[in-house]
C-alpha cells in the first residue's frame, strides 16, 4: 500500500486552527478547524457535510491569540470542496472535506 503524501505535489503542514465556514449550501457560518494545508489546498474537520460541487465557500481563520473568528476579514481564503467523508475518531468534527484552494486576485507570476 503506498502512501498517499508521497503523490503530492506540495508540502503539508499541521495546523489544528480554528476556522469559520461560510458555504452557499447553509444560511450561515459555521466553525470547523484547519487539519493541515498547503499553497494550494486545506484539509477541513467539520460538523456538517459540505456539498462536492463547483461552488465557492469562503474560509476565515480564526484569530491565534484569542480564537475568535471575525466574518469580516477581508484575509480569507476561497475554494471549492473536491471531496467530504464522514470520519469517526477525528479531532474535532464529525467530516473531512479537501478544499482546493482558488486564488481570486491576479497571481504575479502569470502576469
Amino acid at each position: 500500500m503506498s502512501d498517499k503524501s508521497e503523490n503530492r505535489k506540495y508540502p503539508r503542514s499541521a495546523s489544528l486552527r480554528r476556522c469559520g465556514i461560510v458555504s452557499p449550501a447553509y444560511d450561515a457560518p459555521f466553525p470547523a478547524r484547519i487539519i493541515n494545508h498547503s499553497a494550494y489546498g486545506v484539509l477541513l474537520e467539520l460538523d456538517y457535510p459540505l456539498p462536492v460541487e463547483d461552488v465557492l465557500i469562503k474560509i476565515f481563520q480564526a484569530d491565534e491569540a484569542s480564537g475568535v473568528i471575525d466574518y469580516e476579514r477581508p484575509d480569507f481564503m476561497v475554494g471549492m470542496v473536491r471531496w467530504c467523508n464522514q470520519q469517526m475518531g477525528g479531532w474535532s468534527g464529525m467530516y473531512q472535506a479537501g478544499i482546493e484552494l482558488i486564488s481570486v486576485r491576479p497571481r504575479k507570476d502569470i502576469i
